[in-house]
């Protein structure tokens, strides 16, 4: 038996009831995914547990990586004074309480934009489901299957509800549908009825927030908090709904925009592959859309014979640079200017430019001192930025007129870690490896990764032998 597809652009009447009707398929596809979860071991099951378990660890490296910078640091200690609490998790030098720990994690797991993606979706349904499950996962003492469960239910509704949800201009995703993403998750680890956890989905329904991207057009640091204040509200309401403090069981009198803001098909369906199989993993910092441009600037690099960290010298800087990409990337990533680095994260012209003068990928390029340098101001100004609709899906294409006056033309599409070039198991180790190994030492890093990967479902989130501090 599999769930259905519904309509949600239907009349905006007063007390229809054919809007918004999703609660049956909501329940069936989260028992569905138990099912196969709990059921008798077969390829499909583990199929299933691998991919969770691959989410699972390179949202956890990114996350541990964020907490190591001082910005973040600042942060935790601010809330571990105000808020006080004694759950820890690797990486952290302060107890946190549950709210706090939740905000911290989702923040540094946005701190260099290196967290998993759902094109589809348009939008990270791991960055809202991940830290939830892991504190309250430690809060109420769930075992490592448990977390790994409640991330699947959460990342797997929550993405569907992405796909029936249309951004408005000027507004950023996290935050928004991902608020029902971490809702179901914390339903799952508080052991919810079916009827609990729709009446909070609907709860949600009724108090998803609109996060607007002004923020990151600022660079203003509140940014990385949008998606942890949607987890926090999630975990409220699945609490409330427990004492029978739900949303209404249908959802009626809707909003005025709610056409708009919900015109796709919702899909509750068991499909094969699941929306967790079809995201992607980065291997570059900044916005997905900035990495295609990156990779074809790369590309550029190579073509002409310049090694990575060569800086191009002036008498070699590019006269003129013009990108051509898809409309969506120029919908959020049209910064032409960036000052700071979450503009920067943010802007497919400095990613270009930046690439295209050091040759240099890591996190690093966003920095203060690297924004300030003259040669890439220079190159902003001879960048033209154009979206076009020439071909489907995620790409990017930029021609060169070099100093010599030839043109050159290099693109890029299919990045290593989309769906359709997944990385394979050693790439996302490599990964994690190189996120988490200078924090906690080689011997730490490879026990936690391994539990990750191989550890027993019923066995803590923590392996023994992980050193606190």
């Amino acid at each position: 038996m599999t769930g259905g597809t519904l309509n949600l652009d239907g009349p905006n009447t007063a007390h229809s009831e054919n809007d918004f009707k999703h609660e049956h398929q909501t329940a069936l596809l989260i028992s569905q995914l138990t099912d196969v979860w709990d059921g008798n071991s077969n390829k499909r099951q583990q199929e299933i547990i691998t991919s969770c378990r691959l989410i699972f660890l390179d949202s956890v490296a990114v996350i541990i990586n964020g907490l190591f910078n001082q910005d973040i640091r600042h942060l935790e200690e601010t809330f571990a004074t105000i808020t006080n609490g004694d759950l820890w998790f690797p990486g952290l030098k302060h107890g946190q309480n549950l709210h706090g720990l939740i905000s911290l994690l989702s923040a540094a797991a946005t701190w260099d934009e290196l967290i998993e993606g759902q094109a589809k979706a348009h939008g990270r349904p791991a960055l809202h489901t991940v830290p939830l499950c892991i504190s309250l996962g430690i809060s109420q003492q769930r075992s490592l299957g448990d977390i790994l469960l409640a991330m699947l239910h959460g990342y797997e509704v929550g993405a569907r509800f992405g796909e029936a949800y249309a951004v408005p201009q000027g507004e950023h995703v996290d935050g928004t549908w991902g608020t029902i993403a971490a809702t179901v998750s914390a339903c799952s680890l508080l052991k919810a009825t079916p009827q609990q956890t729709t009446g909070a989905v609907n709860a949600a329904l009724c108090q998803m927030s609109r996060s607007l991207f002004a923020a990151v057009k600022a660079g203003a640091k509140s940014r990385l908090l949008y998606s942890g204040l949607a987890a926090t509200r999630g975990m409220d309401l699945a609490i409330a709904s427990i004492a029978n403090f739900h949303g209404p069981d249908q959802l009626i009198d809707l909003s005025d925009d709610h056409h708009q803001r919900w015109p796709h098909a919702l899909k509750l369906d068991l499909c094969n592959p699941l929306s967790i199989e079809q995201g992607y993993i980065k291997l570059l910092p900044g916005a997905r859309h900035l990495h295609y441009c990156m990779e074809a600037a790369l590309a550029w690099r190579r073509k002409l014979g310049y090694d990575t960290g060569k800086h191009l010298a002036e008498n070699e800087l590019p006269r003129s640079i013009h990108i051509k990409t898809y409309k969506e990337a120029v919908k959020y990533c049209g910064l032409a200017k960036p000052n700071n680095r979450i503009q920067a994260q943010f802007s497919l012209q400095y990613a270009t430019c930046i690439t295209l003068l050091t040759g240099e990928t890591s996190g690093k390029i966003f920095s203060d001192k690297n924004l300030s340098r003259l040669s890439v101001q220079l190159l902003l100004d001879r960048t033209q930025l154009s979206s076009v609709d020439s071909q489907p899906g995620r790409w990017a294409e930029i021609t060169i007129m070099e100093n010599n006056g030839k043109a050159s033309t290099t693109a890029s599409k299919n990045l290593k870690g989309d769906p359709e070039n997944p990385l394979s198991q050693s790439d996302r180790i490599h990964k994690a490896t190189t996120l988490i190994g200078e924090h906690l030492g080689v011997q730490q890093t490879d026990l936690f990764i391994m539990h990750c990967l191989e550890g027993p479902l019923d066995q803590s989130l923590f392996p023994q032998g992980l050193n606190r501090g």
